[in-house]
C-alpha cells in the first residue's frame, strides 16, 4: 500500500501565489460583512422609534433584505461568472454603501426598506469571493475559506457587540452610518489590491430564469414567513406557497431548455452538488431556524413565565460571543483537520458536536454559566461545517462556474432557514402557557429535539458524501478535500 503522489498536482503556481496575499484583504471585506449582517438587529427598537413604526412593521427590517438577498446572490454570481468576480464584488460594497446611506438618512419608513433592499446584495459577496479564492489560492482554497468563514463569524460577534454599546451610549444616527464607511474601506483595499479573476463563462445572461427563480423563491419565502400570522390554511399563505413552487417549476423546465442556462441543472444531478446542497439546507434547518429560539430564552424573566434567564440586550449579546467566536477559530483549522482524518469524519463530527450543543441547552435550561458555555460546542461545530461545505460545492463545478455554484450554496442555506424558522415559530405558537401567548418551556425543548434530530440526520448521511456527492471537477485538489489520507492499491 503506498501513498499517491499528489504534490505535482497540488503545486502552487506563480499565478496563484498573489491569491495569498488576496486572502487578507478578502478577509477584511468578510469581517465588514459579518458586521453589517448582524448590525440591525440591536437596533430595531431605535428604528421603530425614530421612524414611526410599530412592531409588526418592523419584521421588514430583516424581511426585505432577506427577500432581496434571495433574488440577487444567483445573478450577480452568474454576472461575476462572465465578466469578472472581483468587479462584481466592487459592484456589491458599492451597492451595500449606497443602501446603508440610504437607510441612515432615511425620512421615512419606506425609504429605510428601500435602503434595506439595495443593502441584499450583500449576499452575493460571499460566493464571488470563494471563486476568486478558487483561482488565485489553488490547493489552498479550502483552507483560505476556511478563514473567510471564519472573519465573517468574528466579524457577525464583533458587530452585535459594537451595535450594543452605539446603540445604548450613542446617537442612533452615528450607529446608522458607520457601516457605509467600513464596507468603502473595503471597496477600496479590494480595489487596490485584491486580482481579477481570469475564468469566464459563455454565452448570454438567462435572464428569464433568473426572473423565475428570484420570483420563485421570493413568494415561496413571503408565504412561509407570514404562514403562522396569516394562518396556514389562508388563501393569501396558500397562493403564495404555491404560486413560488410552480415558478420554481417553471424555472426547472426552462432550464434544461436553453443552451446557456443560469444554473446548469447537470451540476445539481451528475456533478453530485445536489447532495451537497441537500446536506446544507439540513444545515440552515437547524442552525438558522433555530438561531432566534436561544436569544428568546435568554431574554425571558423566569420570575414571570417560569423558565430563562432575563437578560437584557447587552447581556444578550455577550452571552451569545462564544458562538462566533468559537467559529472563528475552528473554521480556519477545518482544512487542516480535513486532511488528517477526512471531510466525512470531520462533517460527522461537526453534526456530533451541533447536536450536543442543543442537548446541552436542555440540559442546562436553568443553569446559565452551562447554558452559555455550550456555545463553545455549537459553534466549533458550526465553524467546521461551513469551512467545508463551500469549498465541496465549489470544487465540483466547472472553474467557470464557480460564482454561481456558491450562489446556490448560500440560497439553499438561506432558504432552509427560513422554512425553518417559520415552522420553529409555529411550533412556539402552538405550545403556550395556559391564558397567554408567551411560548411554554415545552416549546423551546421541542425545537431543540428537533435540531439534535436533524444533525443526527447529517451524521449519518455524511458517509455517502463520495458516493452521492459525485466526482469533483479537478479530481486531485477534490481527492485531498474529501478524504484524506487517500491510500490506493500500488
Amino acid at each position: 500500500m503506498t501513498e499517491p503522489n499528489v504534490q505535482s498536482s497540488l503545486a502552487v503556481s506563480p499565478h496563484q501565489v498573489g491569491g495569498f496575499a488576496a486572502v487578507g484583504f478578502l478577509a477584511f471585506s468578510e469581517v465588514t460583512s459579518g458586521m453589517l449582517q448582524s448590525w440591525y438587529i440591536p437596533l430595531i427598537p431605535q428604528i421603530g422609534q425614530r421612524l414611526a413604526v410599530n412592531p409588526a412593521q418592523l419584521n421588514w427590517v430583516l424581511a426585505s433584505y432577506l427577500l432581496s438577498t434571495v433574488i440577487c446572490v444567483p445573478v450577480l454570481a452568474k454576472l461575476g461568472d462572465k465578466y469578472g468576480h472581483r468587479r462584481m464584488v466592487l459592484f456589491v460594497l458599492g451597492t451595500v454603501t449606497v443602501g446603508t446611506i440610504i437607510t441612515a438618512a432615511a425620512p421615512s419608513f419606506g425609504i429605510f426598506l428601500l435602503g434595506r433592499v439595495i443593502q441584499g446584495t450583500l449576499g452575493a459577496l460571499l460566493p464571488l469571493e470563494f471563486a476568486i479564492l478558487r483561482e488565485r489560492a489553488g490547493a489552498s482554497s479550502g483552507r483560505a475559506i476556511g478563514i473567510l468563514v471564519g472573519c465573517l463569524g468574528g466579524g457577525g460577534a464583533a458587530g452585535t457587540l459594537l451595535v450594543g454599546i452605539l446603540g445604548t451610549h450613542a446617537n442612533v444616527s452615528i450607529a446608522l452610518y458607520l457601516p457605509a464607511a467600513l464596507t468603502l474601506a473595503s471597496l477600496a483595499t479590494i480595489a487596490m489590491f485584491v486580482p481579477e479573476t481570469t475564468t469566464r463563462t459563455t454565452g448570454s445572461i438567462d435572464w428569464t430564469g433568473a426572473a423565475l427563480l428570484g420570483t420563485g423563491l421570493a413568494a415561496f419565502l413571503v408565504g412561509i414567513s407570514n404562514g403562522s400570522k396569516l394562518g396556514w390554511t389562508s388563501t393569501t399563505t396558500m397562493a403564495a406557497i404555491g404560486g413560488g413552487l410552480a415558478l420554481l417549476a417553471a424555472f426547472v423546465v426552462a432550464e434544461k431548455k436553453i443552451s446557456s442556462p443560469l444554473v446548469d441543472l447537470t451540476l445539481l444531478t451528475k456533478g453530485g452538488v445536489g447532495f451537497l446542497l441537500g446536506l446544507t439546507a439540513l444545515f440552515g434547518l437547524q442552525f438558522y431556524g433555530a438561531a432566534t429560539v436561544a436569544t428568546l430564552y435568554f431574554a425571558s424573566k423566569p420570575e414571570i413565565v417560569g423558565y430563562g434567564f432575563g437578560l437584557d440586550s447587552m447581556g444578550i449579546g455577550l452571552a451569545i460571543t462564544p458562538v462566533p467566536f468559537a467559529l472563528m477559530i475552528s473554521s480556519s483549522l477545518a482544512d487542516s483537520l480535513a486532511q488528517r482524518i477526512g471531510t466525512r469524519a470531520v462533517l460527522q463530527l461537526s453534526a456530533v458536536l451541533i447536536s450536543i450543543w442543543f442537548g446541552g441547552l436542555i440540559v442546562f435550561r436553568h443553569n446559565l454559566f452551562g447554558f452559555i458555555s455550550m456555545g463553545l460546542i455549537g459553534g466549533t461545530g458550526i465553524g467546521l461545517f461551513i469551512a467545508l461545505l463551500p469549498a465541496l460545492v465549489i470544487s465540483r463545478a466547472r472553474p467557470e462556474d464557480s460564482g454561481i455554484a456558491g450562489a446556490l450554496y448560500n440560497t439553499s442555506r438561506t432558504v432552509a432557514g427560513a422554512t425553518a424558522g417559520a415552522v420553529f415559530t409555529a411550533i412556539m405558537s402552538g405550545m403556550v402557557i395556559s391564558g397567554s401567548k408567551i411560548p411554554s418551556e415545552t416549546a423551546f425543548l421541542t425545537v431543540w429535539s428537533v435540531c439534535i434530530g436533524v444533525g443526527f440526520f447529517i451524521f449519518v448521511l455524511a458517509p455517502f458524501l463520495n458516493k452521492l456527492g459525485g466526482k469533483a471537477y479537478q479530481p486531485d485538489l477534490t481527492e485531498q478535500l474529501i478524504d484524506l489520507p487517500v491510500r490506493e492499491s500500488s
